[in-house]
């Protein structure tokens, strides 16, 4: 017995020097009392979050609301313009971000139960990432969960696939806007993935040794042990983390939704030409989009006879990237990587757009 439990014994045994001994112990009881308020706190915020994801979508569901006709909102009408924007651009992000983390975590662990099932390429992990219905807020907690365990580039294509494409997606975009538009999202996806992961990858050149601190853990020791730690207070540690990134990318939704990207958009404003398609790419990153909300937004402008490649362009970097998961990718994978990345999907988009358009 002394054997067995003499450690645990002995450090509940005060040592010389009298009660300042037992300070350790003390802290030790603040750290898991604050541990179980922590998981507590997770725990009603996840229930919370998912209620509020889940009604929101059921609601916009039934009332046939999306981004065109948010005026209609109930909530639209109940709070102040301004309220109800920073509601879209902060809380909503917030909500989807937090769900998004706690998925990750969940992941990463049953990436590491079943490491055989790991995508082992590109263009495995794209086929893997249109299945997963997330976008790119919720993807990109995924890069500290596959830290070490796949290539750099297999990783970012898996990232960049799953705000693309999900089953729900694709069967939006060939119900709303086409065949056309649906089988060239497809394809042009996989040319945007391929092309950014292959690139991204080729310029890092040291594939996982990268600041993965912000999303995944700090350090070597703390990535290895996700698969012992609690699940909640890794989602409340890596949520912590993203908190202040969360509200400089809300600010600056808000500011440009003041500026008005929203009305030009709404007016069918430019879609053809360089200068046109340019345009809308640029217009669509900073947006907040998710779930094929692009693909209803797009249907009265291409009904009116908008450029398809235009349109496609837009779907594009209006899902893959956006102001927040900016935010988010400066954070895990730094800023040369971001810029890089960022540079990839315009410059990708733009030719694939002006391409298309020449030929529809």
């Amino acid at each position: 017995m002394a054997s067995k439990h003499g450690s645990s014994i002995s450090a509940l045994l005060p040592l010389e020097g009298g009660a300042k001994d037992l300070v350790p112990l003390g802290a030790d009881a603040r750290a898991v009392k604050r541990d179980l308020l922590k998981r507590w706190l997770v725990r009603v915020a996840l229930i919370a979050s998912g209620v509020a994801w889940v009604s929101d979508l059921i609601y916009k569901y039934v009332n046939d609301i999306s981004f065109i006709n948010r005026e209609q909102c109930i909530l639209y009408r109940a709070l102040p313009p301004f309220g109800f924007v920073i509601f879209e651009y902060l809380f909503e992000t917030m909500v989807i971000v937090f769900l998004g983390i706690f998925l990750a975590v969940l992941l990463g662990r049953w990436f590491l139960r079943f490491r055989r099932f790991y995508p082992r390429n590109p263009v495995t992990a794209f086929l893997c990432g249109s299945v997963i219905p997330v976008c790119a807020c919720a993807a990109i907690p995924l890069l500290s969960s596959m830290k070490g365990k796949m290539k750099f580039s297999t990783t970012m294509a898996f990232v960049l696939a799953a705000p693309l494409l999900s089953p729900y997606i694709i069967v939006l975009s060939f119900s709303v806007l086409g065949f056309a538009y649906g089988m060239l999202r497809i394809a042009c996806s996989f040319v945007l993935v391929m092309t950014s992961a292959f690139l991204v990858g080729m310029i890092s050149r040291r594939d996982m040794r990268l600041n993965f601190e912000g999303l995944g853990g700090g350090g070597c020791s703390q990535i290895c042990g996700v698969r012992n730690a609690d699940v909640y207070l890794e989602t409340y540690r890596m949520f912590k983390t993203m908190v202040p990134f969360l509200f400089i990318a809300a600010a600056l939704g808000v500011l440009l939704e003041i500026l008005g990207p929203r009305t030009f958009l709404l007016t069918g404003g430019g879609g053809e030409g360089v200068a046109g398609v340019l345009t809308w790419i640029l217009v669509g990153i900073p947006l907040y989009f998710c779930n094929g909300a692009e693909v209803l937004f797009l249907r009265p402008l291409v009904s009116h006879g908008f450029p398809l490649g235009t349109a496609v362009a837009f779907s594009l970097t209006s899902t893959v990237i956006c102001t927040t998961s900016v935010a988010m990718l400066l954070r895990s994978v730094g800023f040369r990587l971001t810029l890089i990345l960022t540079a990839s999907v315009v410059s990708i988009s733009l030719t694939l757009a002006l391409l298309l358009n020449s030929i529809t």
